[in-house]
């Protein structure tokens, strides 16, 4: 199977002369009042955001309003004038827009196809309603990687003025074999502070994987040291705004998902195994706020799971989503209902490792101590695993034949930690039978 995986590359340009500058600058004024026009017309017209219906609404008009404009720039506003509308319209229905219609102020010029710019990969060149504006770029070792990697530009230009100088936006293509062999799944489950694997080969369970990504800590941890800062301050105080952008929980929580991300695709191509994820959407996200406190209310808006799977999709692995209902609370084994009234109170479990030291810790052999949380439930006699049975479960509901488990009891699964920054395991999650003994090896 033949899929065409996508990157999106931003890329600065050196300083512009006024002249570029100028026309620019004109180009985005346009724009924005473009835009901000259709989007009205779109409200009120009742009009589809499909790409046909607003080009035969739209081009046409704007055309004849605008002839000195070139095409692209008006195709590349009712473009965005569709995303922003359907956008709106998304939220809206879920209650989180606070005004009656969107509006269009931080522009980005949106060009949709290569025949009004160009690339030659020292410069793109921009056809505008004064002529062609080329724009030097500086190189990255990102854009490097992709410009001489076997990538191709996409037909889609995005441009932003930031100052003298402009913000490029180039989207680079690529089409990769995907091989998935029948029988080999690996099934995630998306949790607060983990990610929980079930690896199948051939139809049987090889292991169970649980990367351990503290997402959940890290969210309340930021949330802690936002209040600690604004305490007492506003958040439009320069100083205050500065101490905040120094935060970056929003990079250190994808630099943790991309890292996991990429422990489960080189997993995934090792095996050529189909990868099965829950759907996650905004009503059972409102379903599970019910009756919580504030503050893991927070924690659950906060949740990477959307774009987890966003970054899944962009690997040269297949993803497969399915619905997760009723996956934790059903007894994979038996299939009978798990009741959450023998749910066990939830641990804290202290890893000492040396695999997790680095550096001059680790020549002194030293340690490091990794907290994580272990949530059990009694099925029978035994115990299972919290966060390994929904991953368990989602298999099921891929491929309707009998999966193999390793033992007629679950007391012979093992749940293997691993930190996803270095891909090593760190600890393993044993499952007895007896509740007084439970160990983590």
């Amino acid at each position: 199977m033949l899929k065409t995986l996508k990157r999106t590359v931003r890329v600065e340009s050196d300083f512009l002369n006024e002249w570029k500058y100028r026309v620019l600058r004109e180009v985005e004024e346009y724009q924005r009042k473009i835009v901000n026009e259709m989007i009205e017309v779109i409200l009120s017209e009742a009009l589809p955001t499909t790409r046909k219906k607003l080009h035969e609404r739209f081009y046409n008009h704007y055309k004849e309003k605008y002839p000195f404009l070139p095409s692209r720039v008006i195709e590349g506003a009712y473009i965005v004038a569709g995303r922003i509308v359907k956008s709106f319209k998304e939220r809206k229905k879920e209650g989180l827009t606070r005004k009656d219609k969107p509006e269009y102020k931080k522009v980005l010029i949106t060009i949709p196809n290569m025949v009004n710019w160009r690339f030659n990969r020292v410069f793109i060149s921009v056809l505008t309603h004064k002529g062609w504006v080329e724009v030097p770029l500086k190189f990255t070792k990102q854009f490097i990687h992709y410009l001489y990697g076997g990538w191709r530009v996409s037909q889609e230009l995005k441009l932003r003025l930031i100052g003298r100088k402009v913000l490029v936006w180039l989207t680079f293509e690529k089409e990769v074999e995907v091989e998935t062999k029948d029988g080999n799944y690996i099934s995630i489950d998306v949790n607060e502070n983990n990610v929980t694997l079930a690896v199948f080969e051939n139809f049987k369970l090889k292991e169970l994987r649980r990367y351990e990504t503290g997402l959940g800590r890290i969210v309340v941890n930021y949330s802690i040291r936002r209040e600690e800062i604004t305490k007492g301050h506003s958040t439009k105080d320069e100083l205050i705004r500065k101490k905040l952008r120094k935060l970056r929980e929003k990079e250190r929580k994808i630099d943790v998902l991309r890292k996991t991300v990429k422990r489960i695709t080189e997993l995934a191509r090792s095996l050529s195994a189909k990868v099965v994820v829950g759907k996650f959407s905004s009503k059972v996200k409102e379903k599970m706020e019910s009756n919580k406190n504030d503050k893991l209310r927070h924690r659950i808006h906060q949740w990477s799971v959307v774009k987890f799977v966003d970054m899944l999709k962009t690997q040269p692995i297949e993803v497969d989503e399915v619905s997760e209902s009723y996956t934790s609370s059903t007894d994979p084994f038996d299939g009978k209902k798990l009741r959450k009234r023998k749910q066990i109170v939830e641990r804290v479990v202290k890893v000492f490792n040396p695999h997790l030291m680095t550096g001059p810790a680790h020549e002194g052999g030293g340690v490091k101590v990794l907290k994580m949380n272990a949530r059990y439930l009694e099925s029978g006699q035994v115990l299972l695993e919290r966060d390994s049975i929904a991953p368990l479960n989602l298999v099921r509901k891929v491929d309707g034949r009998v999966l193999v488990f390793p033992s007629t009891s679950p007391k012979d699964l093992r749940v293997t930690v691993y930190d996803p920054l270095r891909g090593v395991p760190v600890a393993e999650l044993e499952v007895i039978k007896s509740k007084e003994k439970l160990r983590h090896g």
